[in-house]
């Protein structure tokens, strides 16, 4: 399969507790948010469309980040349902675009390189997911064929989770050399590193 029209669906909807509460979408790596950071790098290999979700105490602010880099927004009124509700809304909210496949991003995983996105777009072919793995380790962001979208959109309601999902897929794993797949950035020492 050829794919033509990328997709992201970011998860931007936590509150940030573990770093003090803060929209981690705003935090910055040199001159840009991580927000910025992540669609630049999607952006140069082709990304057509990105949903990014937001919920609350951070949520106005982080939309209008979004709507400023040309970006979709779904709200998730009640982010403390767990991950699987924001993927649910994301996944609903990007199926009513025309992209192929789409990646689902958390936020706080700015650092992912443009290497490891093409390389994952070359080996999603016929298979459902492409998955990034640094060190064997499973890494973000995930690249998911179209066909699996309704399953993850169904997730909004708790059942099945989002992991289901991918297990029960045909998942292709891609040993890659880049950290930023399994870093995510929830701490402050984290930040600081």
């Amino acid at each position: 399969m050829k794919l033509t029209r990328l997709g992201a669906v970011i998860l931007a909807a936590g509150a940030g507790t573990r770093l003090g509460g803060v929209a981690k979408a705003l935090l910055r790596r040199g001159e840009q948010t991580f927000l910025e950071r992540i669609v630049a790098t999607a952006r140069t290999i082709g990304l057509c469309d990105a949903v990014v979700v937001v919920g609350p105490p951070f949520g106005e602010a982080v939309a209008a980040h979004a709507r400023d880099l040309g970006l979709r927004v779904v709200d998730n009124p009640d982010p403390a349902r767990g991950m699987a509700s924001s993927i649910g809304l994301g996944f609903a909210a990007i199926s009513t675009g025309d992209s192929d496949a789409a990646w689902l991003w958390p936020v706080d995983h700015p650092d992912v390189s443009a290497a490891t996105l093409r390389a994952l777009v070359a080996m999603l072919d016929d298979h459902g997911v492409a998955q990034p793995r640094y060190q064997d380790r499973g890494g973000h962001p995930p690249l998911i064929a179209r066909a699996l979208w309704p399953a993850l959109a169904a997730c909004e309601a708790g059942t099945p989770t989002a992991r289901e999902v991918i297990a029960g897929a045909d998942v292709i794993a891609l040993a890659v050399d880049d950290p930023g797949v399994v870093r995510d950035i929830d701490t402050p020492e984290a930040l600081q590193a």
